[in-house]
């Protein structure tokens, strides 16, 4: 079984359009071939995929034996929800945050895009740029930025084990956005 909720009427508005709503994930089967597992993350409208987070709001894994009864999945989504409160914040706060060079070449490094995949989000960065500062780097804020490493992520991956290991690389590379 794997059930997905969306939490649109508690979503909040990152930029004009740009909504991030919260989504719960549980997984289980009849069977005990998967465990147990209680996932929150966010949910953007704008492609309809899901967001790279810095941390995760919560991720439960019990074995598929283990009582609900014995898990307050209340106490957990609450904290959960707080913690996707303080990332929405963060995501405000990237969109007044430009892109610097020094963030822009450390996040592509951290990432280890290949050749094609670096062209490919290189050409996506000048498209959407809002002009060129006076040595021709692109004007974006730190938000767009994540959310075109996101896009590429979402789309450009080529099995779902490639997705994971890309997603790992843009959470440790967010460290240069935020910083």
């Amino acid at each position: 079984m794997r059930k997905t909720y969306r939490f649109i009427e508690i979503g909040v508005e990152i930029t004009k359009g740009d909504t991030v709503s919260p989504e719960l994930l549980l997984f289980n089967s009849y069977d005990t071939e998967w465990p147990f597992i209680i996932l929150l993350g966010a949910f953007r409208f704008v492609c309809e995929n899901g967001l790279v987070i810095g941390q995760k709001f919560l991720h439960l894994r019990k074995r598929h034996v283990y009582e609900l009864g014995q898990i307050n999945i209340g106490d957990e989504i609450s904290t959960a929800l707080k913690r996707f409160k303080q990332q929405t914040r963060q995501w405000k706060g990237w969109t007044r945050k430009g892109l610097t060079p020094r963030a822009y070449s450390k996040v592509l490094e951290t990432m280890r895009l290949g050749i094609e995949g670096k062209e490919e989000v290189e050409a996506r960065v000048f498209k959407q740029a809002e002009g060129f500062d006076p040595d021709g780097f692109p004007i974006l804020s730190a938000w767009e930025f994540y959310n075109i490493l996101t896009w590429h992520i979402s789309h450009k991956a080529v099995s779902l084990n490639h997705e994971v290991e890309m997603q790992g690389r843009l959470r440790r590379a967010v460290l240069y956005l935020a910083g």
